[in-house]
Formats: C-alpha cells, structure tokens, sequence
C-alpha cells in the first residue's frame, strides 16, 4: 500500500462437507461466507492513504481484501458469498442441508 506493508485480516464462515471414503473421513466440499475484513498498517500509525471513495463503494463483507486487490492491479467481482447480502448466503446453507439429508 504505496510502499507500506498492510494486514489484512478476513473473517469468515467456512461450510464443510465430509464424506467417508475408503475408512477415511474425507473433506468432499468447502464454502466461504465472507463476514467482515479489516485493515491495518504493519507499523502503527503509518498512514496506509486509503481511498475512502473506493472503499466506501466495495462490499462490506470482504471490503478490504477488494481494496487491496484493486491497488495491486487486479480485480474482483462484487458478487461473491457474503454475509451483507443474504441472498448469496441463502443457496450454500440450502445446499448443505440437502446434502445432510
């Protein structure tokens, strides 16, 4: 971050399917349900020179992990599974309750 190292921490709920194989539990399936991110400079009080405008318009659930992408170049979609909207939260529990039943 303009020359500053950032830490950026991600919370998140991971949903897991296992499965028996062979005699062996095995982990058949994993979803992330992203809750929330923060951001801090390695050295405290290092100005880390966030956009706020940028940062405003990105998801709250995984605002941060988006930030630091876009500033490093890339890019990610604002539709990912997260907790600000239900709606994409929704179909991974439904799938998992059916794969229980």
């Amino acid at each position: 971050m303009d020359g500053n190292i950032a830490i950026v921490e991600s919370f998140m709920r991971l949903i897991y399917c296992v499965e028996k194989r062979n005699g062996e539990w095995k982990i058949s399936d994993m979803s992330a349900i992203n809750e929330a991110d923060t951001i801090a400079p390695e050295i405290p009080g290092v100005d880390l020179h966030i956009d706020v405008k940028l940062a405003k318009s990105l998801r709250t659930s995984y605002r941060y992990l988006a930030y630091t992408r876009i500033k490093a170049g890339g890019k990610i979609g604002q539709d990912g599974i997260g907790s600000d909207k239900p709606e994409t939260v929704k179909p991974v529990y439904d799938r998992a309750n059916a794969w229980i039943k």
